[in-house]
């Protein structure tokens, strides 16, 4: 068993910090052919996404349903909280975070370079941002410190996720949208989290690199 990522990639990162607190250790492959986009790796997996668990002839495909598979499988601790409620509001503020937050966060990545970006667009994102962010607050748990309780889950995994874009674009993209108390909280209690903090640190410096490159694109 494997998984194809690659370190930049959002939803990679997302899984690897799903790793972190399975504390499961799971080989990480490149793609083949160099590129998710590679004829080898459609192969593997025709809709051309990572990351992508591969375990001899079986392919799974995106972040939640591979973190739930290695679940049912009994690798590393469960992720998923044993209250089928507390499960549930999980998957719920996760699916929240991938199909609203980080689908309008997506958006900018085409508009990071100076050159070519479109105000309009920008706009329309980070409106379309603080709706998710203010949605995702009133999903939340009140108490914490993670995102349905004590324990870390899906939901955290995400947030983390997107929220390291978020809040570098922030500046450069002049974005108006903030994570609220309950989205700080936890993204502090990840990041202070000895299972994650290192992670979390590595992946700020790749994102980091990133963008200082796409900022200072002349086309």
């Amino acid at each position: 068993m494997h998984i194809v990522e690659l370190p930049i990639s959002l939803y990679s990162f997302k899984l690897r910090l799903a790793l972190r607190l399975k504390a499961a250790t799971i080989a990480l492959q490149p793609p083949p052919g160099g590129s998710y986009r590679s004829a080898e790796f459609a192969l593997i997996n025709p809709a051309g996404t990572i990351p992508t668990l591969v375990d001899g002839a079986f392919w799974l495909a995106e972040s939640d349903a591979i973190i739930e598979h290695l679940d049912d499988l009994g690798i590393g601790r469960p992720l998923r909280p044993a209250d089928l409620r507390q499960r549930a509001q999980d998957r719920m503020l996760s699916r929240w975070v991938d199909l609203r937050l980080e689908a309008n966060l997506r958006k900018l990545f085409a508009q990071i370079a100076p050159a070519g970006r479109q105000p309009a667009a920008v706009a329309e994102a980070d409106a379309a941002i603080k709706q998710s962010l203010a949605l995702l607050e009133q999903g939340l748990d009140p108490d914490g410190p993670f995102a349905t309780g004590a324990v870390p889950g899906l939901a955290d995994c995400g947030l983390m996720a997107s929220a390291s874009w978020l809040i570098r674009l922030q500046e450069p993209l002049a974005l108006t949208g903030r994570v609220g108390p309950r989205a700080a909280r936890a993204m502090a209690a990840m990041a202070h989290d000895p299972r994650t903090a290192g992670e979390i640190g590595d992946y700020g410096a790749r994102v980091d690199t990133w963008l200082k490159q796409r900022l200072s694109a002349q086309d």
